[in-house]
């Protein structure tokens, strides 16, 4: 086994866990607690820690995934355009979410207060509801482009037959 193999499998690790850090806080973890904690505030507040978290692990994680990238250049391999893209996609889909998004959701909590006693009808609580629909659609998005990286594989040359006889599964 070879250091390439090594880099392969690590990248394969991190889109991995790149996807699980977008699908279970977004289509597990809020939405039990949306269900459970009794109050709408709590379960709001909960789940931006948590989306804060997993979209911090997750930017690291990318950046890993491109320094293994730019390490296998040396060696001929390449990721291609495509992943470079996607991933520079993604990047930016939670990098913009996280600090621009994010700020402008809880300054309106701060503004708001308790969501639980906001009539559904006030404009703050309108305006809140289509941040956080901003806030939903690059988290789907973002999902969306990491289940295709994750498909695409770790680089164009992973399907090689030279690739495969060097690189245990």
């Amino acid at each position: 086994m070879n250091v390439d193999c090594i880099r392969i499998g690590a990248i394969r690790l991190c889109l991995a866990l790149m996807l699980g850090l977008l699908v279970v806080p977004g289509y597990v973890v809020a939405p039990v607690l949306f269900a459970k904690a009794g109050s709408i505030s709590l379960a709001g507040s909960l789940a931006g820690s948590v989306f804060h978290l997993a979209n911090m692990g997750f930017l690291f994680l990318a950046a890993a995934v491109s320094v293994f990238w730019l390490r296998m250049q040396k060696s001929g391999i390449s990721a291609g355009k495509l992943r470079w893209s996607l991933l520079l996609l993604v990047i930016l889909f939670i990098a913009g979410n996280e600090f621009g998004v994010s700020p402008v959701i809880a300054d309106l909590k701060m503004q708001i207060g308790s969501m639980d006693q906001l009539a559904s009808d006030d404009p703050q609580r309108k305006l809140f509801g289509i941040w956080h629909g901003v806030s939903a659609l690059l988290h789907l998005f973002s999902s969306l482009a990491t289940v295709v990286l994750v498909g695409l594989g770790a680089s164009r040359r992973c399907s090689s037959s030279t690739v495969k006889e060097s690189c245990p599964s």
